[in-house]
């Protein structure tokens, strides 16, 4: 049995430094859902003009990146997905796919920023596609869709919120404690 581990939050939120710490850690499988469909940006037009107007990569090309990295995992794995589900249909798939494919999904984890900190923080990263007419366009679509997938899974057991401000230590402690590592 593959267990999953599914982090959410805001662009800029911590979500790649955190999971890089927890890598060194544990040893972990990640499925980093935007670098993945930067490198098929590439090469693919309608995924480059996606992603330059901040607005979400085609649903079952995502489904089906996710479900091949699922697949090259041996059995037996910690997978941590950032950036995936992004909307509640990602979502319905993922719980799907993994009840199907002896995944449990042990955790959903909120990192938890304002949209100022979020816009702050990517202002300062400077990456190609972080200005701020796009950046503010990803928090809208942020709330648009994974508002929904995180009021969805709020209540259960498996999910966590964590504050995402502090120090990258006083975050991977909340996280630690979160993951009960």
């Amino acid at each position: 049995m593959k267990q999953l581990i599914v982090v959410i939050g805001l662009p800029g939120s911590g979500k790649d430094t955190q999971i890089d710490l927890l890598q060194g850690l544990r040893k972990i499988e990640v499925i980093r859902i935007g670098d993945l469909i930067r490198e098929q940006a590439k090469t693919n037009p309608s995924i480059a003009q996606a992603l330059h107007s901040g607005n979400l990569v085609d649903y079952n090309l995502v489904n089906s990146i996710v479900q091949q990295q699922f697949e090259s995992f041996p059995d037996g794995s910690i997978v941590v997905s950032d950036g995936f589900p992004r909307d509640t249909d990602q979502a319905d798939w993922m719980e799907s796919y993994a009840s199907t494919h002896d995944i449990e999904i042990s955790k959903y984890i909120l990192l938890e920023i304002s949209d100022q900190e979020s816009l702050q923080r990517l202002l300062r990263r400077g990456r190609e596609d972080d200005t701020q007419a796009i950046i503010t366009r990803r928090i809208e679509v942020f709330h648009e869709l994974t508002d929904e997938v995180i009021d969805s899974v709020r209540g259960r057991d498996n999910f966590a919120s964590i504050d995402a401000t502090g120090s990258t230590d006083e975050i991977l402690n909340r996280l630690k404690a979160a993951l009960g590592w």
